[in-house]
């Protein structure tokens, strides 16, 4: 039986066999002259200075809830943590002594500086193929086309983009060149620039200023919040991808998408990594490091009849009811139950429909029960 249900002995016609025995009308008259005396005795001493005695309360006020049409949503919540998308750390092709780099937490686009060797700039662009050559006259592929795509972006031109780098491109080249302080050679010597498919957060350093070049300088990251939490394979059914999660905050909650699953790796990774995108990237900030769940949808039922869990009441046989008010009276009704989520639950019955009014338990102004 649920906690939250009250118990209530539903007549069934028959008398109980635990009734005491009826008492004679002799004994109803000793006991009924003694009530009279007592009452005489109460009177005199409230007529000679006695203290009045106080009316016992009446019953609180019968407090009622309707029957509503709701979907319900049975959740599981789980810990997680507000994380930034992973990225591969930056690796510059350079040598040469680091000489500044970005703070954590900077956001870099396309046409910014990532660091400085040896006091010259290393660029930032945008494109999916990595830098792996020195661009120049007459070379071809989808690295020229990168880079001459951010050219036209960074606002220089007098150049066609496509997959040719030609004398054009080297006067655009030199242009740039020449705003940034570099030597204007025409060409773009490899590990000058970095391209990433998308703008990055600048995560922890793995240098520091003053250091040679070595195999990363920091870690990037995604610039976008998302919500990452790990779960045991009992649990890993209600995590797909594209389905909704709900983030609870400390003051509220937001939706979210879960964008990917990652599935256990084994060994020392026996967990499922999964990662919700939460468009309020303001309420996610706003959390800090404040502790956070997610809530999984295990089960959900669509337009079913639903009433508060505290108006259930256990009626014989391990049945359920709830009191049915109508006009001035109140019937108990039995009722099937179904799923309990959300602080109701699910019930049918013969009269049970949207609207129906049945009992609750009365509450004070503090929301206490009476």
């Amino acid at each position: 039986m649920n906690s939250d249900a009250r118990s209530l002995d539903v007549p069934d016609g028959t008398e109980p066999s635990h009734r005491p025995p009826r008492r004679s009308r002799r004994w109803l008259l000793v006991t009924g002259m003694g009530a009279v005396g007592a009452l005489v005795a109460g009177g005199a001493a409230v007529g000679f200075g006695g203290r009045r005695r106080r009316p016992k309360p009446g019953p609180p006020p019968r407090a009622t809830a309707p029957v509503r049409r709701m979907t319900l949503v049975e959740g599981q919540d789980f810990p997680a943590e507000v994380a930034y998308d992973e990225e591969a750390p930056l690796a510059v092709r350079l040598s040469g002594t680091v000489t500044a780099l970005p703070d954590p937490g900077t956001v870099l686009r396309p046409g910014d500086v990532a660091c400085r060797i040896d006091d010259r700039p290393v660029l930032l662009l945008a494109g999916s193929t990595p830098a792996y050559r020195t661009m120049r006259v007459g070379d071809r592929g989808p690295d020229v086309r990168q880079l001459e795509k951010n050219l036209r972006d960074l606002g220089y031109g007098g150049f066609t983009v496509d997959d040719t780098f030609t004398a054009s491109t080297a006067g655009a080249v030199r242009r740039w060149q020449e705003r940034l302080g570099l030597e204007q050679t025409g060409s773009v010597e490899l590990g000058r620039v970095v391209f990433r498919p998308r703008p990055a957060r600048v995560g922890a350093h793995r240098i520091q200023v003053g250091m040679p070049v070595g195999d990363a300088l920091y870690d990037l990251t995604g610039t976008e919040r998302r919500v990452i939490l790990s779960l045991d394979p009992k649990y890993q059914h209600l995590a797909s991808k594209d389905r909704a999660a709900t983030v609870l905050l400390s003051d509220g909650s937001t939706p979210g998408v879960i964008s990917a699953v990652r599935k256990p790796g084994g060994g020392d990774e026996p967990k499922a990594t999964v990662t919700i995108q939460v468009k309020d990237q303001k309420a996610l900030a706003e959390q800090g490091d404040t502790p956070i769940e997610v809530r999984l949808v295990a089960r959900e039922q669509a337009d079913v009849l639903a009433v508060p869990i505290v108006a259930l009441l256990a009626i014989d046989g391990g049945r359920y009811g709830v009191e049915v008010v109508d006009g001035g009276t109140a019937v108990v009704v039995p009722v099937e139950v179904g799923l309990f989520a959300q602080g109701q639950v699910e019930i049918s019955g013969p009269g049970i429909t949207e609207g129906t009014e049945v009992t609750v338990p009365a509450t004070d102004t503090a929301g206490r029960p009476q």
